[in-house]
């Protein structure tokens, strides 16, 4: 009948006992914009298609919707995932290697704290140890630094050893996504370009071009020799 309006139903969203099940892009659509209006995504993901980025990357490493949302962070730009959920994923994976992994700080002999030691295996490979110590600390210019590296020096250590040895032992279930504890020391600063002018010289292109002719230099500058016949090519007319 013309000029019927016809309602459309949307369908229902099916929640099970992991959550909500999001099966077409359509669900996608609609949890994050509720996600959206909630006011509860994390800081640097507020919109929708951020959200759906976000939940998008976590799908792909194998975190749900929610747990994507809560360990992906955005830093300088770039997504990166936060050290225990980094953990997580690589521990799921069944070449994991339970008995292996070990994480401990390394002390001399006088229980002094030096730095942190992981040790990781994918099996059926060896066991793959990372170590960062505070002098790695002092070089990079963290030991010190205002935030966590002051608050939390050895957890901060803790998490740079981790994030190195499961980066190496499982780059292809990581992703390259880069984790959290780390890419916010990555320090982000503006490249200065200096603009070097060349100083004004009395001496005329002509001139110039003789003293390379002179002087037997191979590479000429093709502009003066442009530049050159330009201007005779103008006194020509002139003439």
């Amino acid at each position: 009948m013309s000029g019927e309006i016809v309602q459309v139903q949307e369908r229902s969203l099916a929640v099970g006992r992991r959550g909500i099940s999001i099966t077409t892009i359509d669900d996608l659509r609609r949890f994050c914009e509720t996600v959206a209006k909630s006011g509860l995504a994390p800081k640097g993901l507020e919109s929708p298609a951020a959200i759906a980025v976000a939940i998008e990357m976590g799908l792909e490493l194998g975190l749900p919707p929610m747990a994507a949302l809560q360990n992906i962070a955005v830093v300088n730009g770039r997504p990166s995932i936060f050290g225990d959920a980094a953990l997580a994923i690589c521990k799921s994976h069944p070449d994991w290697d339970e008995a292996a992994f070990q994480e401990e700080l390394i002390r001399d002999g006088n229980g002094q704290v030096l730095g942190a030691r992981c040790t990781v295996r994918r099996k059926p490979g060896r066991p793959v140890t990372r170590e960062f110590t505070i002098e790695d600390a002092k070089r990079a210019r963290l030991w010190g630094k205002d935030g966590p590296w002051t608050f939390y020096p050895y957890r901060m250590l803790q998490m740079r050893a981790r994030s190195w040895t499961l980066r190496d032992t499982f780059p292809d279930v990581l992703k390259g996504i880069a984790v959290y504890e780390e890419a916010e020391d990555i320090p982000v600063e503006p490249v200065a370009v200096q603009v070097v002018e060349e100083p004004q010289s009395s001496t005329s292109r002509a001139d110039r071009l003789a003293e390379m002719i002179s002087g037997n230099q191979v590479d000429e500058p093709r502009e003066i020799l442009r530049e050159s016949r330009r201007d005779t090519l103008k006194l020509e007319e002139d003439k």
